[in-house]
């Protein structure tokens, strides 16, 4: 009995055991069950973190390249947006379905594969305040909902500010664009204008140089700049120190008074003896700027003008003189003859009466031709016809060359002005061609289409190099000035023919005061 008591007892006491062994067991798995269900959702978490952390990683990527393309010097606009367009795909969710486009204004930018659609994300590109296009990024297939449609919330944040950058960057190259068109405008016009021009400071440091047409200082003007002029005297001995103390004495007196200095100069440049004019001008705090114009061309010209006035006063005197002064004397004397036999209460003869009568004629018809010569074309509307009719009949017995004057339809000026300045240029072309030229076939023409006229001289004569080769063309810097004064163009061309072409373009209407001289092709 006692054993079965024992056995009984020890069997109860296995069963409770393996009750609690059990029980232990299966709070045993559930607890490692749930931390098998916790770990795969923080596996589900982390690999959840790690995908939305690798769209990040993509989304700086990309504002990265973005900015690298839009920071690399010398980048044009399209290069820049079309680099970008090709960047954005890859930092979507989907990249391989992804597709974008940029439209700047009237341009459009697309990257490959490019794909309109309905899934679609798009943002403003604001330039300068307003809205100058838009950048849209598109899915080619459809995609699982997520914030925005298909596309992520971090996606709208990422294309809002591409959009930014797009709208900031188009902002500066525009500026840019703008910048340099303004500085290649500025750089032409100051290429254009053949006064040399500098700017320099109270102490006598230069701070800018422009040589223009000095053509003897263009090799030397980037080893002047940030120099003092009285170094530049005293080693390169290109001007002379009174001519710089003097320059420096109206600098100075331009910073102190504000008010431009203006002064002439007579002076040997590069071997050549100039006149020059000298314009300073306070550019700023110590600082001048001086514009210093080439007169030598003009004051030859006005020395030309001057003396051929003087020898035209000295031509009419003479021919004043011997001709007309000569008929009033004789005229004088038998009127004192018939003065005296009035005064005797002596018969007049008829014959002495009609002699006065005849002498008086003369120097009527004497006098009409000084007019004449003085003032060549009439004030009618056909004046300079007539005049260039009667020119070239002068020419032809004067000289006895072939001079002929062509005009299909009647060119009536309303402008006495012009007439006389367009009669003097042909009068002058016709002397150098007979002069200088020597040419012995000469034609005149004048024709008029709308309010534009066209005379043309040409000649069979040397041409115009060879009169210039020799020293000679006064006559033609008259006729430029001729035609500066009546806005007319002029062109001096040697023909492949030989000989020499003078073409003289004006208007029939109001005057334009432009002058445009050409010689050649080219600017005189």
């Amino acid at each position: 009995m006692g054993n079965e008591h024992n056995t009984s007892l020890i069997d109860h006491v296995d069963h409770k055991n393996l009750s609690a062994a059990l029980k232990k067991a299966q709070q045993e798995i559930q607890r490692l069950t749930e931390r098998d269900r916790q770990h795969k959702q923080f596996q589900h978490e982390l690999e959840k973190r790690t995908h939305e952390l690798n769209e990040r990683v993509k989304e700086l990527h990309c504002l990265y390249v973005i900015s690298a393309i839009i920071e690399k010097k010398g980048a044009a606009l399209d290069e820049i947006l079309q680099r970008t367009l090709d960047i954005i795909p890859d930092a979507w969710q989907y990249p391989d379905i992804t597709t974008s486009r940029i439209i700047l204004n009237d341009r459009v930018f697309t990257s490959r594969n490019f794909a309109r659609t309905r899934w679609r994300q798009s943002q403003n590109i604001i330039v300068h305040g307003e809205v100058a296009g838009s950048l849209d990024v598109f899915y080619r297939e459809k995609r699982p909902k997520a914030d925005e449609g298909p596309f992520l919330k971090e996606e709208r944040t990422l294309i809002n500010v591409i959009a930014e950058r797009m709208g900031q960057m188009v902002e500066v190259k525009f500026s840019e664009e703008a910048l340099k068109e303004s500085e290649s405008q500025n750089r032409a016009l100051l290429e254009a204008i053949p006064d040399l021009m500098f700017q320099i400071d109270s102490a006598g440091i230069l701070l800018g140089l422009h040589v223009g047409s000095f053509s003897s200082l263009k090799n030397l003007a980037d080893e002047f700049v940030g120099r003092s002029v009285f170094h530049i005297s005293d080693k390169e001995k290109l001007l002379p120190r009174r001519l710089l103390d003097q320059a420096m004495a109206y600098v100075g007196q331009s910073i102190s008074t504000g008010r431009p200095q203006v002064y002439e100069q007579h002076l040997s440049l590069g071997g050549e003896i100039s006149d020059i004019e000298v314009r300073i001008v306070m550019s700023g705090p110590n600082k001048a700027l001086g514009i210093v114009r080439d007169t030598t061309r003009r004051k030859k010209l006005e020395r030309e003008i001057l003396e051929i006035s003087g020898r035209e006063q000295r031509r009419i005197g003479r021919d004043l003189h011997d001709s007309l002064c000569q008929h009033l004397a004789g005229i004088g004397f038998m009127s004192k003859v018939l003065e005296r036999k009035t005064t005797a209460q002596q018969p007049i003869r008829s014959e002495d009466v009609l002699e006065i009568v005849e002498l008086i004629d003369q120097a009527i018809t004497l006098t009409r031709g000084f007019a004449r010569g003085l003032n060549p074309v009439r004030l009618e509307a056909d004046g300079l016809m007539m005049a260039l009719i009667e020119l070239t009949s002068n020419v032809k017995k004067l000289f006895g060359v072939t001079c002929r004057f062509e005009c299909d339809k009647p060119v009536l000026l309303g402008d006495n002005a012009v007439a006389s300045h367009v009669y003097r240029i042909a009068q002058e072309a016709l002397n150098n061609a007979i002069k200088h030229g020597k040419s012995d076939s000469i034609t005149i023409a004048l024709k008029q289409e709308g309010e534009t006229c066209l005379l043309t001289i040409q000649d069979n004569g040397i041409g115009i190099g060879s009169i210039q080769s020799q020293g000679k063309g006064m006559g033609l810097s008259i006729m430029q000035y001729r035609a500066s004064m009546i806005g007319a163009v002029l062109e001096i061309k040697t023909p492949d023919i030989g000989g020499t072409l003078i073409r003289c373009i004006f208007s029939n209407s109001a005057p334009d005061r432009r002058i445009q001289v050409l010689h050649d092709g080219g600017y005189l």
